[in-house]
């Protein structure tokens, strides 16, 4: 601590205060990648500090949401359906029914009214459906805005097209495609913001040389003869609160006459925005917010009044060396105080008093320019540099631990998942006795494809080395994404196959390892199911696998040379799970289990099938045992009881796995988010944008998966 005493080294507590400065300024100015996600979440904590706001009124929400569809299916059990109530019970709506709630809506004094699905193709429900709909059209001219939808495609070699879905049908109808707005918002990236719509159609498509298109919340506005007080493309969503904030008001309450008559809030319609679609329960699904996630109509109606209010959020000052200087200032201050102090050698809690205070007062003013202005001030950078001088008068001696701690998760996170790695750090003694090596009882899991070493000779021959590399990297992405969602380590890849440990190096009991095991097991059979079902529509082979899974006592530890380490799992078990993965092939049975395994599952589910004694190799006759089923979509219910009772210990991002496993979805900007219906079967990369419309297409069925073969 000698450096840091202030009489016989006050050039050092200069330079270091210096170097504080500097790195706040350049951080708040240029901050990196992972910088720019801790701002961002930061910034919405302090949102949720704030709290909800009320959103305004000339904004409302008329949702076609499960009320309206048990409505409509309650009619239809009763055989008593009046003419409003035909086809609302199910997904898609008829388009008359749409257009019915719009000119109700506009009968009673609303501004505009906006659609939120795209009308794309003929109606299902016949050529009238269309018809009525073209006629509330022409009845309303002006009033009613429609969605249409940019979808971005790419292929294998990474080449992209975009194409325009639209209402081709009602176009005229509206007086051309000018009057149409995007469905379509950008993706939240990684330390970014949620933008407003209008910055993909006037800002990411005009970059990559397309015509500039209008969002359907600027439409809105449009038809309603108003204008955005704010530069929208330049600008964040500023949510108002969860799912739920606006106004709302049932769609089958407008349809009902009977309802609508009398209704409450008819008379408060006059002069509002509406807007009208689809919200179906979504669970996790959605747009994530700081509020949590919001259907595509809840995030239209948000953007709307963004731009109707001028009270989207936005960063001050705008450019880089403004922040940067900005952000310097408290640490000037801070640090001259602090300096000032040293040298008439006041107690450091004087000096960290100082500090402190400089930090609560800039606190106080970037979250009353939050509060009231909407503005997002340089914040995390001055805190962190307030913290870094509070350390350099304090001492050493916690960065020294904090390096140790670095380096042991560094040890760990080569092998397991972050959550993990927190877990093991609780305790670090008790981390340098896993390295060490110990004996644990857990549950190993083997995946293996059949026929794969054909097929590579096959693709070898033919040419096709790469599309081979693709699709295996794109099944182990899957493969590990399922496995870190139960809970499991990935240890190994050998090849095509996949060695996972249930209960290492940390454990949640033998019982749950197992359960978690086997409902892992059938879940790789459900992922690989679906990505069959891709590579059939893409006219790629098919890929099948074995799972072997056995229970026991392992040595656990870093095993290897000097030169290269492996944190791994050895023992019988290890070699018993690799065995019943081979006998997978000669018992038919896709996945196989012994009988320690088959004992720590819930005898309540009645899961474990004996198969008799069989021949292992090297292990003599064991008896083996096998699940109920173990090919979707039965065993999906199986996969979903069992994994009800396993606590998980991890959780993975499926986009940076599937980015992990397949390059060529590296750089993914956006996905889809239910909220409105979509009527033209499409393919959709997800690569472009997060769109806030929902396809009306019904759901296709997974196929259990085969051979790999073509």
């Amino acid at each position: 601590m000698k450096a840091f005493q202030v009489g016989r080294r006050p050039v050092t507590l200069v330079l270091l205060s210096a170097l504080v400065v500097g790195w706040t300024g350049a951080t708040a100015g240029w901050p990196g990648p992972r910088w720019r996600v801790w701002e961002r979440a930061f910034e919405d904590q302090l949102l949720v500090l704030r709290g909800p706001r009320q959103p305004p009124g000339e904004v409302v929400v008329v949702p076609v949401d499960d009320a309206t569809l048990q409505q409509g299916s309650w009619f239809e059990q009763n055989r008593q359906i009046p003419a409003w109530a035909r086809g609302i019970g199910t997904l898609p709506w008829p388009r008359a029914a749409y257009g019915q709630v719009a000119a109700r809506l506009l009968e009673a004094g609303a501004a505009a009214v906006a659609i939120n699905v795209v009308f794309a193709g003929p109606s299902r429900h016949g050529p009238a459906d269309d018809a009525a709909m073209e006629a509330i059209l022409r009845a309303h001219p002006g009033r009613i805005a429609l969605a249409a939808e940019m979808l971005e495609s790419s292929d294998q070699q990474g080449s992209g097209a975009l194409t325009l879905v639209r209402p081709e049908a009602f176009i005229a109808a509206l007086g051309g495609q000018d009057v149409l707005g995007l469905t379509n918002t950008p993706l939240r990236e990684p330390g970014g913001r949620s933008l407003h719509p209008e910055a993909y159609g006037r800002g990411l498509l005009p970059a990559q040389g397309v015509k500039s298109f209008p969002a359907l919340s600027g439409i809105l506005l449009q038809r309603a003869g108003r204008r955005s007080r704010q530069n929208d493309p330049l600008t964040a969503l500023n949510v108002y609160g969860p799912e739920g904030s606006f106004r709302r008001l049932p769609a089958w309450e407008v349809l009902d006459p009977s309802r609508w008559r009398p209704h409450p809030q008819r008379g408060a319609l006059a002069g509002v925005l509406v807007v009208v679609g689809p919200v179906v329960a979504q669970g996790d699904d959605g747009y994530p917010t700081p509020f949590g996630s919001l259907s595509g109509l809840e995030l239209l109606a948000t953007a709307t009044a963004n731009s109707l209010q001028g009270d989207g959020l936005r960063s001050w000052p705008s450019s880089n060396r403004d922040r940067a200087l900005l952000a310097a200032v408290p640490l000037l201050l801070a640090a001259g105080l602090s300096l000032a102090l040293a040298l008439v050698r006041r107690a450091l809690v004087w000096r960290l008093g100082v500090i402190a205070g400089i930090l609560l007062l800039q606190v106080a003013i970037a979250g009353l320019a939050l509060q009231q202005r909407q503005l997002w001030w340089p914040l995390l950078a001055p805190a962190a540099g307030l913290g870094l001088l509070a350390l350099v008068h304090g001492g050493d001696a916690y960065l020294l631990e904090e390096r140790e701690r670095r380096r042991l998760r560094r040890t760990f996170e080569r092998y397991v998942a972050p959550g993990v790695v927190a877990e093991i750090l609780a305790d670090p003694e008790a981390a340098q006795g896993i390295l060490r090596g110990r004996l644990l009882d857990v549950t190993v899991l083997f995946a293996d494809l059949k026929g794969f070493t054909e097929l590579t000779r096959q693709r070898s021959l033919a040419g096709e080395s790469e599309l081979h590399v693709s699709q295996l990297n794109t099944y182990l992405g899957a493969m590990v994404e399922v496995i870190t969602a139960h809970g499991g380590t990935v240890d190994k890849f050998i090849g095509d196959a996949v060695m996972a440990v249930f209960g290492s190096p940390v454990g949640r009991g033998v019982l749950v390892e197992a359960r978690a095991a086997l409902a892992c097991a059938l879940a790789m059979r459900q992922a690989l199911a679906e990505l069959n079902r891709s590579w059939e529509s893409e006219g790629i082979c098919r890929l099948d696998n074995g799972v072997g899974l056995a229970s026991g006592q392992v040595v656990v530890g870093q095993i290897g040379s000097p030169r290269r380490m492996e944190f791994t799992v050895i023992g019988d078990t290890v070699n018993l799970a690799s065995r019943l993965e081979g006998l997978t092939r000669s018992l038919q049975r896709p996945v196989l289990l012994d009988r320690t395994t088959a004992e720590r599952l819930d005898p309540a589910l009645g899961l474990p099938l004996s198969l008799g004694m069989q021949a292992v190799k090297g292990m003599g006759e064991l008896e083996v045992f096998g699940p109920a089923t173990a090919d979707p979509p039965a065993a999906t219910a199986v996969s979903t009881a069992l994994s009800t009772a396993v606590p998980t210990a991890v959780s993975t991002d499926l986009a940076a796995a599937m980015a992990a496993a397949d390059p060529a979805r590296q750089g993914s900007v956006a996905v889809d988010v239910p909220g409105a219906e979509h009527e033209a079967e499409a393919v959709k990369d997800p690569v472009a944008v997060k769109d806030l419309a929902i396809s009306d297409d019904p759901a296709a069925t997974s196929d259990p998966p085969g051979a790999a073969s073509c």
